[in-house]
């Protein structure tokens, strides 16, 4: 009887470690380029959701690079398929995929989902959208 209590009550534990475990994972990661760490990195300070897709890409895989090596596991931060969003410095937005953390420009925007700072969807995202419509 005591053994049965104690498997229920062990389920039970399992099951609310799964579910805060999940949560914490669907979390997922923003990144605030106005942190002390990231400020000063050479191709973040200007970099907008206007800038060209290199100058995004290269200061995101700046931003990437920081972060992991300010983690506790750098190894296991951001492995390659992980999605991050990245704050600009004028308060725009984007979501980046991580492809290779060896590479020097190992993330990808995600196509649609540059926010500028004004909270309405960028003349790229809006373009790439109206494209998306025509092609159907």
């Amino acid at each position: 009887m005591k053994n049965l209590l104690q498997a229920g009550r062990m389920k039970r534990y399992f099951w609310v470690l799964l579910f805060a475990t999940y949560s914490v994972a669907a979390a997922g990661v923003v990144i605030d380029v106005l942190g002390d760490e990231y400020r000063q990195l050479s191709q973040v300070a200007v970099t907008t959701v206007h800038s060209s897709d290199e100058m995004r890409m290269s200061g995101a895989s700046q931003v990437a690079a920081v972060y992991r090596a300010s983690s506790g596991a750098p190894f296991s931060t951001l492995p390659p398929g992980s999605t991050f969003k990245v704050v600009w410095p004028d308060g725009s937005s984007e979501y980046v995929m991580v492809v290779s953390p060896a590479s020097s420009s190992g993330v990808q925007a995600i196509p649609g989902s540059q926010q500028p700072a004004s909270g309405k969807p960028s003349d790229v995202a809006a373009a790439d959208a109206s494209a998306k419509v025509l092609d159907r």
